[in-house]
């Protein structure tokens, strides 16, 4: 898949509109125009079913791509709500354990949670680059965890207090690994490809009817831009962009 910016995704759907307007405009020019227009009408008596097999194709090719694509984003998704909920955990168990009242683990946790809304969130695209001060923070609290864990002497609580730090760090392991999707270019030019073809067979199912060849050309287009469009905004990060995943259930924790 491209690797683009964030703030470059409008740029990438606008420049698609842009193409594929053009390209509608050019295949109904070439159907209207006096002097290509006789030559489109010898096709007139081909049947409209076989010039929907392109639109069948390119609805079974976009349905699953962004199918996967979509799977994608619910593991990411759910990653977030698992690291979250593991996190929530550590700071009740640390709260609520008499031994470790007066450990800094809590606070260490809350430190670590807020250090990836603030910092690490922002790196988490298809060019990600490490967020230093997180990875400190999540080795710190990483290290008051174990000292807890030794502190309660491998009981009832360390052992659910280490089951959650395995949860949130499987977790982490997740979310930093789904930064960013893989589409082969070829699955995309042929998603591409298909597109055009939909718009050429509306030309010519509609040839000979000029007013309606102008209408269904709109439509087609507007059809097949929909999808593409909406892959396109996915290809910076499911965590960055217009469609993107939120952070809220970091936001929660206290």
């Amino acid at each position: 898949m491209p690797n683009i910016n964030a703030d470059d995704e409008i740029t990438l759907v606008l420049f698609i509109i842009f193409v594929f307007i053009a390209i509608a405009v050019m295949i109904t020019g070439i159907f209207l125009s006096p002097k290509t227009r006789p030559l489109m009408l010898q096709y007139e008596g081909v049947v409209a079913p076989f010039f929907g097999l392109p639109a069948v194709l390119f609805s079974l090719s976009i349905a699953l791509m962004g199918t996967s694509i979509w799977e994608n984003y619910n593991v990411a998704s759910q990653s977030i709500k698992t690291e979250s909920q593991g996190l929530i955990q550590i700071i009740s168990l640390a709260s609520t354990i008499p031994e470790l009242k007066d450990s800094n683990l809590a606070n260490a946790t809350r430190i670590y949670t807020k250090s990836i809304v603030e910092e690490e969130w922002q790196t988490l695209t298809s060019e990600r680059t490490d967020a230093s001060e997180t990875v400190e923070k999540f080795i710190a609290m990483r290290a008051d965890l174990f000292k807890a864990v030794n502190q309660l002497n491998n009981n009832a609580e360390s052992k659910v207090l280490m089951n959650a730090f395995q949860i949130v760090n499987n977790a982490r392991s997740i979310r930093l690994a789904y930064t960013s999707f893989d589409v082969h270019p070829l699955r995309i030019s042929g998603v591409l490809l298909l597109a055009v073809l939909v718009l050429l067979a509306v030309a010519f199912i509609h040839a000979a009817k000029p007013k309606s060849l102008v209408v269904a050309m709109c439509i087609a287009t507007t059809t097949v831009l929909t999808p593409i469009c909406m892959i396109a905004l996915t290809f910076s990060s499911p965590y960055i962009g217009v469609i993107s995943i939120s952070n809220k259930a970091y936001l929660l924790i206290q």
